[in-house]
């Protein structure tokens, strides 16, 4: 064959095989799995404390996990968190501060519901779940102090005097309670739960000017704020983060960690941060070899992860109350199609949408991604023509985040449940073998479920990972096998 010949056929050959990009083996000290807010704070903390050997390993194209907006009807809506919860010195308020991220008031009490037949007074009903949630408040507090065992929020509200018996009920329940923690009553933990309150949003955990929250409406995203306090010990392009490297399996032993990824580049590391969502560990989406001891494995099945779910849709014009939120009270369907938001109320300079967007939560949210988005858009235009009247204009545009299905988070985050132990949560925290060490909301025990709890425990695991580097390993407390109680009170019958 001719040299040109030859050179021909070459091209020809790399035109129709293009070149793999070769995989590679990288060494370092600290592996980070997963790119969300706590894997930003976890590097931030050991950046600060002198170790810049670490490597970020994330599968999708840009850090900060579940915080994520999406271009919608021309302007960009939260697909995932939206609220600052709890302010003064929560960090997520004080990140929010530093950068400008730009929120407005919120008001949980500007609510108008409605049922079959229109326009419904709540006030009662609302007030009457209030009082009795203040009741089950103190309730669980007592019990915690007592040593008595956990209850589901569902005994513990009828303990203090409530239990929904009209669809008006239910809807003021579903809003007040399934609408925050993601799940319902029947499986949410009391002692863990409901107890937690004052320290997670009040004067306990954020001083004085904690209470309330922010929502988040800046068009640069709430993700914003975390993608800019990475920029503060990551450079543009820094070789140390993967983006678009998704880890296939950890294999670990006591000298050390190596990851595994879909693009088949490899990680040798002396210890890895992990991440992932309880929703993730429990679906086996990353190989773990060996398996993750019995232990470990008790604590992570135990605990839950919810799904919350926002359907967005723009309408031709505003046909809704001015109330920033808006329940119907389905007769038959308890929360289904029932937490309506005025995004106008949130968006007062806006003139060129109007979205009105309804969350689902737990079994319906699992329901929600299984239909096509025009089924979807059926079943909440079916409630909003009995809110609002027959002439309702369809949407012009519908947007179903899918959190449960995506294998990178298997749900939306996580909520206490009805027998998970202290024991259960301390061995999800846990580090296995010295190597494996875990952060995220799930793995705070008084911030599960929030922001702050990503943001805490990334810097808490930080801080032991370093003191292993330095020094030496601090102790964990985990528990082998936990055992049922033994003594009781028990009190003749006469």
């Amino acid at each position: 064959m001719d040299p040109l010949s030859y050179g021909l056929s070459v091209a020809a050959a790399v035109a129709l095989f293009p070149l793999v990009a070769l995989a590679e083996t990288f060494h370092t000290k600290v592996a980070v799995l997963g790119g969300g807010v706590s894997a930003i704070s976890a590097v931030r903390n050991l950046t600060e404390g002198g170790i810049d050997d670490f490597m970020i390993i994330e599968a999708r194209e840009e850090l900060g996990g579940r915080a994520q907006n999406h271009p919608f009807a021309g302007i960009n809506v939260e697909k995932g968190c939206n609220w600052v919860q709890g302010l003064g010195s929560n960090p997520i308020n004080i990140l929010s501060k530093k950068y400008g991220l730009e929120t407005a008031a919120n008001d949980g009490d500007d609510v108008v519901f409605y049922d079959e037949n229109g326009l419904v007074n709540h006030t009662a009903s609302y007030d009457s779940f209030g009082e009795a949630y203040d009741r089950m408040t103190e309730l669980a507090q007592s019990r915690k102090k007592t040593g008595q065992v956990d209850i589901s929020a569902r005994v513990g509200l009828d303990m203090a005097g409530w239990y929904p018996m009209t669809a008006l009920d239910e809807a003021v329940e579903y809003y007040s309670f399934d609408w925050e923690y993601g799940e319902n009553p029947e499986v949410s933990s009391l002692l863990h739960g409901i107890s937690n309150d004052e320290m997670t949003y009040g004067e306990q955990a954020f001083g004085e000017d904690s209470d309330g929250d922010r929502f988040v409406i800046d068009q640069r995203g709430f993700k914003y704020i975390f993608l800019e306090a990475a920029k503060e010990v990551l450079k543009e392009d820094d070789p140390r983060v993967l983006l678009n490297t998704k880890v296939t399996e950890v294999v670990y032993d006591h000298d050390g960690v190596t990851i595994h990824t879909d693009s088949d580049d490899i990680i040798k590391a002396e210890y890895a941060i992990i991440t992932f969502s309880v929703g993730v560990l429990q679906h086996r989406d990353v190989k773990f070899s060996p398996r993750l001891p019995d232990w470990k494995m008790e604590g992570l099945f135990g605990f839950n992860m919810a799904t919350y779910t926002k359907i967005f849709m723009n309408f031709p014009h505003q046909f809704w109350d001015d109330n920033q939120y808006v329940m119907y009270a389905d007769p038959d369907n308890r929360g289904y199609m029932g937490a309506w938001q005025n995004l106008n109320a949130f968006l007062p300079k806006n003139t060129s949408t109007n979205i009105f967007f309804v969350t689902v939560t737990q079994d319906h949210s699992y329901q929600v991604e299984s239909m096509e988005d025009s089924e979807v858009q059926a079943e909440a235009m079916k409630a909003l023509r009995i809110m609002y009247g027959p002439d309702v204009p369809e949407p012009t545009e519908i947007f179903v985040p899918r959190w449960h299905s995506d294998p990178l988070f298997r749900g939306s985050y996580s909520n206490w449940p009805i027998g998970e132990l202290d024991q259960h949560h301390s061995n999800m925290k846990a580090p296995v073998n010295g190597r494996l060490f875990w952060a995220g909301e799930a793995y705070s025990k008084e911030f599960y479920g929030f922001l702050q709890g990503a943001w805490y425990t990334g810097a808490e695991t930080a801080e032991h990972v370093l003191q292993c580097i330095k020094s030496k390993c601090p102790k964990f407390e985990y528990y082998p096998k936990i055992l049922k109680a033994k003594t009781y009170q028990k009190r003749e019958f006469i």
